[in-house]
């Protein structure tokens, strides 16, 4: 496997070079110059927190397709949790972003009040409609609400105030059961589906995806995280190294998904959504390492677009 990530990455160079001779990020860019101007509607989406709460929705139905269940309304609870949980990163993150992302930072300047009592709203009522259900829903609902605030907030350790994302690897790893937690594991329980083997396998293609993900945005908050002291893969070890990671780790996830496939523990409708999440990834991976992408709002739309991407995958995948 490892032979593998080696050689991958050499193909990927080696790519690099021969677009870089033939100019294509110049030309890539003046066709993106001529599309129409959207910016202010990206802005709302991604800076309010809004489009990674619907990709959370997105994970979520595919729960309900696995399952065989209709939609409802429970699949808007994935989306309360995250829009709540990340705009209040948002409030804390200020000094980051304001070294990283500065569009981001002066729009949660002007608005992020506003969306964060909407959150809060949000949330309240999710609460009291969860123990309203019964007091083990409320509890599930407060679990990844409450591990957010201590990702966000500073604690005291050894007369030393940090957070728990200013943790090495411990940040990345939170994030992704936190992920699997809210979009699998809570529908599920609310819709009193059996735990099977499938939707524990689905936990572990939303952690895996989300492990991927978060690693990668760590390269785009590199400058921001260091001036604050946040401990992550890139920030330690280097962009080079976090890049052959993040194949690697690509690699063993749909490795790990054929090999449960041949064994007949995973069916065919979960290794098509991890064989398209794979390819997926290793396409915006390439496309960072090609220089076609910046690490900037662009990247926000195709590496958060990802759970979106496999709910719309879903939908033509049973539709059809």
């Amino acid at each position: 496997m490892l032979i593998i990530t080696k050689l991958l990455y050499y193909l990927i160079s080696k790519i690099q070079r021969v677009l870089i001779l033939l100019n294509f990020n110049k030309l890539w860019y003046s066709n993106v110059r001529n599309l129409p101007k959207t910016s202010q509607l990206l802005d709302l989406l991604i800076f309010s927190n809004v489009y990674i709460s619907i990709g959370a929705m997105s994970l979520s139905y595919v729960l309900f397709k696995l399952a065989g269940i209709p939609v409802n309304y429970i699949i808007l609870i994935p989306f309360l949790i995250m829009f709540v949980i990340y705009t209040f990163n948002s409030k804390t993150d200020t000094r980051e972003d304001a070294l990283s992302d500065s569009k981001k930072f002066e729009f949660n300047k002007l608005y992020n009040k506003y969306f964060l009592a909407f959150a809060f709203a949000g949330f309240g009522l999710l609460v009291v409609f969860s123990f309203i259900k019964g007091i083990k829903y409320g509890l599930e609902v407060l679990v990844p609400f409450v591990i957010g605030l201590l990702y966000s907030s500073r604690i005291s350790l050894k007369s030393k105030m940090i957070r728990l994302k200013d943790i090495l690897f411990f940040k990345n790893f939170i994030v992704a059961i936190t992920w699997a937690f809210v979009t699998v594991i809570i529908p599920a329980s609310f819709l009193n589906i059996t735990f099977t083997q499938d939707i524990y396998l689905l936990s572990f293609f939303i952690f895996t995806t989300l492990l991927i993900d978060e690693i990668f945005f760590d390269i785009k908050d590199l400058k921001g995280d260091s001036e604050v002291d946040t401990k992550t893969i890139p920030g330690i070890y280097g962009i080079p190294f976090t890049n052959k990671l993040l194949v690697f780790l690509n690699i063993t996830f749909i490795s790990i998904l054929i090999i449960e496939y041949w064994m007949g523990t995973v069916d065919t409708f979960l290794l098509e959504i991890g064989i398209f999440s794979a390819i997926y990834g290793f396409l915006y991976i390439l496309l960072y390492n090609l220089n076609v992408i910046e690490i900037n709002k662009l990247s926000n739309i195709i590496v958060a677009g990802q759970f979106i991407a496999v709910g719309f995958f879903v939908f033509l995948r049973t539709s059809l």
